[in-house]
C-alpha cells in the first residue's frame, strides 16, 4: 500500500504531467501543418526528447539497455501508442477539441471491457452501468458532429482511444514492460511512416518554433511523469486525474482560438465525463474498503 509521501508524489506527478500536457492540441492547431508533417516533427522530436529522459532516469547504460530490448508486448504496446499518435492528429483536424478529448477519455473503460473479454477479469456491475451511460453520452457526442461534418475525426478519436486501452491492458497484464521507452519507440514508429509523406521543410519561423516547445519539452516531460505517477499511485487515481485533460485542453482552444464546443459535445461529454469520474471514486472506495 503506498505511503502517504508516496502518493502525495504520485499526485503531483500526475497532476504536473497532465497539466503540461493539455495544450498538445492547441500547440498542433496554431501550427497548422498536414497530418504527415505533424506526425513526423511530433513523433521525432519527442522520441528524442523521450529516449533522454530515460537515459537521465535509469543512467546511461541500463538506459540503452531499456531502449534497445522491448519485450514483445513492449513492441505492441509501441505499435499501439504509435497508431494512436496519428490518429489524435487526424482527429485534432478533423473535429472539434472537446470531441476528440472526451473521447479520448473512454480509453480506461475500453481497457476494463478488453481486460474482461480477453484475460476474464470481472467487471463489477456499476462499471456495465457506466458503459451504458457513456454509451448514451457518446451517442449524442457523434449526433452532434452529424451537422459539423466532424464524424470521421470523432471515429478517428475512437481509435485512439481504443489503441491506448490496448496498451493499458498489455501494461496492466505485463508490468515489467517499462513505459517511457515503449513510449519513445511508439514515436519514432510515427514519426518513420509519416516520413514518406511529410513535407519536413514546410515548418519554418513560429510554426517550428511552436514544435520545438511541443516535441522536445511538453511532451517528453508530461509523458514521462504522467508515466511515473502509477508507480506511487493506484491506478484508478491516475485514471480520474487523467479526466482534466478533456476539460484543460477545449479551455485552452477556446480562450486562444474561440472554438467553441457544440451543445451536443457539451451534455454528452458531462455524462461521459460525469460517469467516468463517479467511477474512478467508486473504484477507489472499493480498493480502500478490501485494503481496510
Amino acid at each position: 500500500m503506498p505511503t502517504t509521501s508516496h502518493k502525495t508524489k504520485g499526485v503531483l506527478l500526475c497532476l504536473c504531467g497532465i497539466i503540461l500536457l493539455s495544450p498538445d492540441s492547441l500547440l498542433l492547431r496554431l501550427i497548422g501543418a498536414d497530418l504527415w508533417t505533424l506526425a513526423f516533427w511530433r513523433g521525432g522530436l519527442s522520441a528524442v526528447g523521450l529516449a533522454v529522459a530515460v537515459l537521465l532516469m535509469e543512467g546511461r547504460q541500463p538506459g540503452q539497455q531499456q531502449l534497445l530490448r522491448l519485450t514483445r508486448q513492449g513492441v505492441v504496446v509501441a505499435v499501439s501508442f504509435a497508431i494512436a499518435n496519428l490518429a489524435f492528429i487526424f482527429s485534432i483536424q478533423n473535429t472539434a477539441v472537446a470531441n476528440t478529448l472526451v473521447i479520448m477519455s473512454l480509453s480506461p473503460l475500453f481497457a476494463a471491457l478488453l481486460s474482461y473479454f480477453f484475460f476474464r477479469e470481472p467487471i463489477s456491475t456499476g462499471t456495465w452501468l457506466a458503459a451504458v451511460a457513456i454509451f448514451l453520452g457518446l451517442t449524442m457526442v457523434f449526433y452532434g458532429s452529424l451537422a459539423t461534418g466532424g464524424v470521421v475525426g470523432d471515429l478517428a478519436a475512437l481509435v485512439t482511444s481504443l489503441c491506448v486501452a490496448i496498451s493499458l491492458v498489455l501494461m496492466r497484464e505485463h508490468r515489467d514492460i517499462s513505459m517511457v521507452p515503449a513510449l519513445a519507440w511508439s514515436s519514432g514508429l510515427a514519426c518513420l511512416a509519416a516520413l514518406p509523406f511529410a513535407l519536413p521543410a514546410s515548418l519554418s519561423g513560429t510554426a517550428l518554433i511552436l514544435m520545438l516547445v511541443l516535441g522536445l519539452i511538453v511532451l517528453p516531460a508530461s509523458l514521462t511523469m504522467i508515466g511515473l505517477a502509477p508507480r506511487y499511485l493506484p491506478a484508478p487515481e491516475v485514471s480520474l486525474i487523467l479526466r482534466l485533460e478533456a476539460l484543460l485542453a477545449p479551455l485552452w482552444v477556446w480562450l486562444v482560438l474561440g472554438e467553441v464546443p457544440s451543445r451536443q459535445t457539451l451534455i454528452g461529454g458531462g455524462i461521459i465525463l460525469a460517469t467516468l469520474i463517479c467511477l474512478s471514486l467508486y473504484t477507489i472506495r472499493m480498493q480502500r474498503g478490501r485494503i481496510a
